[in-house]
């Protein structure tokens, strides 16, 4: 999960340490009862209360014609009166937040007014007014909630600070998430520019494919690869192209289901992630569905990382032990560049969206949010970002948060050589290390949580300055993330040797012991994912051992299955992820892991009113979440995946080739 997106957690600890009902002695009834009032009636006081509050003149003289329109029943005064949130029901049951009326606030533009002075002069006073949201938020009876303020764009956050002030009210506003029309997102040079080359990009992939359909129809051959790089028709076909399961005896087929769901659960733990940090209706019931045993595989998706980790592992030994047993040659440059070139054009396209397009999207109350906290950071480390050294350099301000898996993977990858080079010559040593290694990594996550007494990753305490030490020292770390990937070099060199080396020898396991070590595979993984020690009283030990020993645990579970799966002891288990829609899926996850945290953004931070929360409703949103995220990365891979492979094979010639006899 991305930590900087902490939101929720935030709200989860201030409920579940405070709580959303709380009785009422006398003194908080009278005060409750009185600010309830006020904000009952906050419309009409507040157009009193700015005559004895300290503001700018401007402000004052905007409120007076303010005050004076509203008065006379003019439409854009009774506007902006009517945007401003109102009380509303349900508070102490969760419904804290209120919005007022975004839209209807920001389409009171250009009001023209007209004022003789106060000194007799004959000139007239001329005002420009527009409206202006800001939402803000206090504290009531130990209860935080949220309230929309609409007013002359004229006042600045803190004129509105001290008109509240004179109210009394508990409630506070900042700047950063003021909005006016002045502040909507124009059309630069640079807007226009990456639109052209999107328009040339889709035009491309036009004329290719329409070339393409001609060859077809005309049963003739392309003059050039290249030609077709960018054809929809053949990379369509590829995309969507299935096999039998079980028919290529030389792939690891079960990957692609494990792949898949670990894609999807990635998803579904970011979407809750933004969920908790924008208005719903019944914030008690996001809290009820959070800490509900029943539905900790959501707090408990952190793991789904690991898998990737651990995959990563599995796929880089498995095919270079099968290429090299092809003799095929291993060029280190060509190794790194085709990691580059595979990853970095899918990536750049997304960075350019967030620098550009991306604020064109939507607007609302939270928007500022989005681009204070992705184009901004986009703008300053970009170059990180394109170099995968994001969780060094930049941890706790990244852009395209969920790319920090991709600065590690790729530091993982960058250090592969030292096991490639000598795991064909001396297996056991290298192995050996491998383990010493991983060893070593386990270690490191221990004395950084034992250190920086951190909390474990699925308590809803990870907030505030443990959150920062979490993310700094060990979630966004290489060296404390590393187990789960040489978990996987290890059974990835197993693997290779059972289905590979020893392809004519049926692997043979007692059947009471596969069924023990499917029992215990699953307890394991049933323990990472539902453990829930977040009402227990703090255990350094016992938090720092959950933290270093969680991945590695997880990754030795998923191990096996996939070593059961492969070496046929999978049954049922390996016939699900085998299955040929998790192909499919599989050759999307990574325009799916780079553009759905952007898509979720967009969709939740633009929002306008509260949402309402329920199990049902929560499952409704992941799986529109899900298809639109699928949706889009079809076109992400067609537009930047799969040309750049036929583009890489022509640029390197093919890629690597057979030794000949002579060379042997």
């Amino acid at each position: 999960m991305v930590l900087k997106i902490i939101f929720f957690k935030l709200w989860l600890v201030t409920f579940c340490v405070l709580g959303v009902s709380t009785e009422l002695s006398v003194n908080n009834t009278k005060k409750y009862h009185e600010v309830m009032h006020n904000l009952n009636n906050l419309s009409q006081t507040f157009l009193h209360a700015y005559k004895d509050a300290d503001i700018t003149p401007n402000c004052k003289t905007a409120m007076t014609h303010y005050k004076n329109a509203f008065g006379n029943q003019e439409e854009w005064a009774i506007k902006m009166a009517d945007a401003m949130s109102k009380l509303q029901s349900g508070i102490l049951n969760g419904n804290i937040y209120n919005l007022g009326a975004f839209d209807e606030c920001l389409s009171i533009r250009r009001i023209d007014v007209f004022s003789q002075p106060v000194d007799g002069s004959i000139a007239i006073e001329y005002t420009q007014i527009n409206g202006k949201y800001c939402l803000g938020g206090g504290i009531l009876l130990d209860i935080p909630y949220k309230w929309a303020m609409c007013a002359p764009d004229a006042c600045s956050a803190d004129d509105l600070n001290k008109i509240i002030k004179i109210i009394p009210i508990p409630m506070f506003f900042s700047e950063d998430q003021c909005q006016d029309p002045s502040q909507e997102p124009e059309l630069t040079d640079g807007d226009i520019v990456v639109m052209n080359v999107f328009g040339i990009i889709l035009g491309i992939m036009l004329v290719s494919s329409l070339y393409d359909t001609h060859l077809r129809y005309y049963e003739k051959k392309t003059a050039h690869p290249l030609l077709l790089a960018f054809s929809v028709v053949t990379n369509g076909e590829k995309l969507f192209a299935t096999t039998e399961p079980g028919t290529n005896s030389g792939q690891l087929e079960c990957l692609s289901g494990i792949r898949s769901m670990s894609m999807m659960w990635v998803i579904l733990g970011h979407m809750f992630d933004i969920i908790g940090g924008v208005a719903v209706t019944n914030i008690t019931n996001v809290i009820d569905f959070m800490t509900d045993s029943g539905t900790m595989y959501v707090r408990g998706g952190t793991v789904a990382v690991d898998t990737f980790f651990l995959l990563g592992g599995i796929v880089m030994i498995y095919v270079y032990l099968k290429s090299t047993k092809e003799k095929q040659t291993f060029n280190i440059f060509h190794y790194y560049l085709h990691r580059y070139l595979r990853l970095t054009p899918a990536l750049a396209a997304v960075l350019v969206v967030h620098l550009t397009a991306l604020k064109h999207f939507g607007s609302g109350p939270y928007w500022p949010r989005l681009i204070n906290n992705v184009n901004v950071t986009c703008e300053k480390y970009w170059w990180s970002l394109l170099l995968y050294i994001q969780n060094y350099t930049n941890t706790l301000e990244m852009c395209i948060p969920q790319s920090w898996y991709l600065s590690v993977d790729t530091q993982l990858f960058l250090l592969s050589p030292l096991v490639l080079f000598p795991i064909k010559r001396w297996p056991r040593y290298t192995l050996a290390a491998v383990v010493v290694a991983a060893l070593a990594s386990i270690s490191c996550g221990f004395a950084i949580a034992w250190i920086y007494e951190l909390n474990d990753s699925l308590l809803l305490t990870v907030v505030g300055e443990n959150a920062e030490k979490y993310s700094l020292y060990y979630y966004h770390a290489t060296y404390s993330r590393a187990a789960p990937w040489l978990i996987g070099i290890i059974i990835g060199y197993v693997i290779y040797q059972v289905k590979i080396v020893q392809k004519n020898k049926k692997f043979k396991i007692n059947l009471f012991l596969n069924m023990a070590l499917w029992i215990a595979s699953l307890a394991v993984m049933a323990t990472c994912v539902f453990v829930d020690k977040s009402h227990d009283e703090y255990d350094r030990l016992a938090n720092t051992s959950f933290i270093a020993f969680l991945r590695p645990a997880w990754s030795i579970a998923v191990s096996w299955v996939i070593f059961a799966c492969v070496t046929g002891y999978g049954g049922p288990v390996n016939a699900f992820l085998s299955a040929r829609v998790f192909q499919i899926l599989a050759r999307l996850t990574y325009s799916m892991y780079l553009t759905h945290f952007s898509i979720i953004l967009v969709l939740y931070l633009s929002i306008k009113q509260p949402l309402p929360f329920t199990n049902a409703q929560g499952m409704y949103e992941y799986w529109s979440v899900f298809a639109l995220v699928f949706a889009i990365s079809v076109v992400w891979t067609l537009a930047f995946e799969s040309p750049i492979i036929i583009i890489e094979k022509c640029l390197l010639g093919g890629g690597n080739k057979k030794k000949t006899k002579s060379g042997n």
